[in-house]
Protein backbone atom coordinates (compact mmCIF):
# COMPACT_ATOMS: atom_id res chain seq x y z
CA UNK A 1 0.00 0.00 0.00
CA UNK A 2 1.34 3.19 -1.64
CA UNK A 3 0.97 6.13 1.39
CA UNK A 4 0.73 9.81 -0.30
CA UNK A 5 1.76 12.47 1.07
CA UNK A 6 -0.91 14.33 3.48
CA UNK A 7 -2.42 17.26 1.94
CA UNK A 8 -4.94 20.11 3.09
CA UNK A 9 -7.49 21.31 0.35
CA UNK A 10 -9.99 23.74 1.22
CA UNK A 11 -13.34 23.95 -0.69
CA UNK A 12 -15.75 26.81 -1.17
CA UNK A 13 -19.10 24.81 0.10
CA UNK A 14 -20.15 21.21 1.58
CA UNK A 15 -20.81 19.85 -1.69
CA UNK A 16 -17.74 20.76 -3.51
CA UNK A 17 -16.02 18.56 -0.66
CA UNK A 18 -18.44 15.21 -0.59
CA UNK A 19 -17.96 15.21 -4.31
CA UNK A 20 -14.18 15.22 -3.67
CA UNK A 21 -14.44 12.84 -1.08
CA UNK A 22 -16.35 10.39 -2.54
CA UNK A 23 -14.37 10.60 -5.86
CA UNK A 24 -11.08 9.79 -3.68
CA UNK A 25 -12.94 6.61 -2.22
CA UNK A 26 -14.20 5.55 -5.51
CA UNK A 27 -10.13 5.38 -6.83
CA UNK A 28 -9.44 3.51 -3.73
CA UNK A 29 -9.18 -0.34 -3.86
CA UNK A 30 -10.95 -2.17 -0.89
CA UNK A 31 -8.41 -3.21 0.47
CA UNK A 32 -6.68 -0.04 1.13
CA UNK A 33 -9.85 1.19 2.44
CA UNK A 34 -10.14 -1.50 4.79
CA UNK A 35 -6.68 -0.88 5.50
CA UNK A 36 -7.17 3.18 5.78
CA UNK A 37 -10.14 2.41 8.60
CA UNK A 38 -8.43 -0.30 10.64
CA UNK A 39 -5.11 2.29 11.52
CA UNK A 40 -8.06 4.93 12.39
CA UNK A 41 -9.10 2.99 14.62
CA UNK A 42 -6.14 1.67 15.91
CA UNK A 43 -4.95 5.54 16.02
CA UNK A 44 -8.82 6.20 18.00
CA UNK A 45 -8.08 3.58 20.75
CA UNK A 46 -4.31 3.43 20.85
CA UNK A 47 -4.66 -0.45 20.82
CA UNK A 48 -0.62 -2.16 20.13
CA UNK A 49 0.31 -4.88 20.21
CA UNK A 50 2.63 -5.35 22.85
CA UNK A 51 -0.13 -4.19 25.34
CA UNK A 52 -2.11 -7.36 24.70
CA UNK A 53 -2.45 -9.64 27.50
CA UNK A 54 -5.30 -11.45 27.96
CA UNK A 55 -3.77 -12.74 31.74
CA UNK A 56 -5.21 -9.11 32.69
CA UNK A 57 -8.69 -8.12 34.55
CA UNK A 58 -9.75 -4.75 34.30
CA UNK A 59 -12.20 -3.40 37.04
CA UNK A 60 -14.15 0.04 35.79
CA UNK A 61 -15.34 2.09 38.82
CA UNK A 62 -18.15 4.35 38.59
Amino acid sequence: MKYHKPTITIHSNFNEAAEAQEKHIAQQNPVDRIKETVQLILRVYSISPKKTNTNLIYIDRE
